[in-house]
């Protein structure tokens, strides 16, 4: 659902629920609610005693935090780990873009502290991406009515925590990235190209085969889905945060034609970009 009246949270921002059953929460880590949001200065959340976790990964932007008396800056491709039943707040200085699972269940709380207590609640870790990767993955889910099982989602969130273990703290590079990484970078800084599947390929020295291979491997999906979905998300932005013409979004997103920016728009979002923008929030 689009979010409406959160002081800082930008059109074109969407949260989502959950529906969780007694065995859900018995047997699998689980997320509660998740979101991906824009938010410009302004945007501030102080609180305790819920008793979820909460992960963000942050796309764009900053986000300044305290938590357990620790102020920390989280920039973009940093992950922001909190136990939410301790007092925290979190804002955004200026123009941020993050995504949000708030999560429980097994021994998460657990896992929560001994992260944090290795390492504070910021993370700069080699497998950052792949964990951005999840998120928008989860995220793409909801939003297109598609949920995942729970087995699914509490086999992703125990990956993403195993993820940010301590024997992973080393920044990224480009020499730590894996292939299938590169080419999640390759895609999302070349939206707006008409670039294929041989192009991607080529970028990391690959077959086209082999790439979709390890892609799968590694992010349950192909390179061709994942720039599909990152053109659809980038273009739901743009309509719900500019009045830039649809013909100059398509374009924006990487189509050469209007009619086939709409075509898979309407696909993908199961309605129009005219009427997606034209919807109300709430």
């Amino acid at each position: 659902m689009l979010v409406q009246n959160e002081t800082g949270v930008l059109p074109g921002s969407e949260r989502f629920y959950n529906e969780l059953s007694a065995d859900t929460i018995r047997l699998f880590y689980y997320i509660g609610c998740c979101g991906h949001y824009f938010c410009e200065r302004g945007y501030r959340i102080a609180r305790t005693g819920i008793d979820q976790l909460i992960l963000m990964y942050i796309e764009k932007g900053t986000m300044t935090a305290e938590y357990d008396g620790q102020h920390y800056t989280a920039h973009a491709g940093d992950v922001l780990l909190i136990d939410c039943t301790r007092y925290h707040y979190y804002d955004t200085p200026d123009y941020a873009e993050f995504y949000w699972l708030f999560f429980g269940g097994l021994n998460s709380f657990e896992m929560c502290s001994y992260l944090i207590h290795g390492n504070g609640a910021v993370f700069r870790t080699q497998n950052n991406a792949k964990i951005g990767v999840y998120c928008r993955y989860i995220l793409s889910k909801f939003s297109t009515h598609q949920p995942l099982q729970d087995s699914e989602h509490s086999s992703i969130l125990h990956t993403i925590l195993c993820d940010l273990m301590p024997n992973t703290q080393p920044l990224v590079t480009e020499q730590t990235l894996s292939p299938a990484h590169k080419a999640v970078q390759y895609i999302r800084s070349h939206l707006s190209e008409p670039i294929t599947l041989k192009d991607i390929a080529r970028q990391i020295d690959y077959s086209p085969s082999h790439l979709i291979r390890l892609f799968q491997q590694e992010f349950g999906r192909t390179p061709h889905e994942y720039l599909i979905f990152m053109r659809i998300d980038h273009a739901k932005h743009l309509l719900k945060t500019t009045s830039l013409p649809i013909k100059v979004i398509s374009s924006e997103v990487g189509y050469r034609t209007e009619s086939g920016f709409t075509n898979a728009f309407t696909e993908k979002v199961g309605v129009s970009p005219r009427q997606f923008r034209e919807l109300p929030l709430g």
